[in-house]
């Protein structure tokens, strides 16, 4: 809950940044790829994840300014374990589907071209919090579907769920026209998934925002 508390925090802070200054708003959508990274990783495989959110851009000086939003983010990686229950042990094929609202924190740099676009440069941490995913397990011809973010019981074994709370470095670079922004942004996990694992979160999305 203080985790929440910090997150809905800053969002206030900014609103009211946003508030007394003149600041752009935009809708921005994205596309790409996710995955585990770490020492328990293995030989986890990438998966096609989205991302869909708003964000505000407020002017600091000519060339810096301040981004931030709210994201509604998907991540997550696919991997082949070994599953043993109470009668069966087999090689399973896992999908993990894994639901974030994350808020970049971003200092941008904004580079102006002979051209109608600037180039912008973005780096910063972001905070997000796990709100739904699905994990599905593929064992022979079974698919055996349990939530992410919560323990579960498969053959009277519990599962333990996923961490909510993630934390990590974003940066990007786009480019910036006077009413579209296109670009690319790169996730990196600084937390881990789990209390037993030292996996962490990777992504990268190709982004389109419309500004108002």
């Amino acid at each position: 809950m203080k985790r929440i508390a910090c997150i809905v925090a800053c969002l206030f802070t900014v609103l009211t940044m946003a508030a007394q200054t003149k600041v752009t708003w935009s809708m921005k959508v994205g596309l790409g790829m996710s995955t585990w990274m770490g020492k328990d990783a293995g030989d986890s495989s990438p998966l096609f994840n989205q991302k869909v959110g708003v964000g505000i851009d407020v002017p600091l000086s000519g060339l810096v300014s301040f981004q931030t939003g709210l994201n509604w983010v998907s991540k997550g990686a696919g991997m082949d374990m070994d599953f043993a229950g109470l009668n069966t042990k087999n090689k399973v094929s896992v999908h993990v589907n894994q639901n974030y609202f994350e808020m970049p924190l971003l200092a941008a740099f904004h580079v102006g071209t002979a051209s109608n676009f600037d180039m912008v440069f973005t780096a910063g941490p972001y905070l997000a919090y796990g709100v739904s995913g699905k994990r599905d397990a593929d064992i022979d011809d079974l698919t055996v579907s349990y939530n992410t973010f919560g323990d579960s019981k498969v053959e009277e074994e519990v599962i333990s769920g996923l961490r909510r709370f993630d934390a990590g470095l974003m940066g990007g670079v786009a480019l910036d026209f006077p009413r579209w922004t296109v670009g690319l942004d790169g996730e990196f996990g600084l937390c881990k998934l789990a209390s037993y694992s030292k996996t962490r979160n990777l992504a990268f999305f190709f982004t389109a925002a419309y500004k108002f």
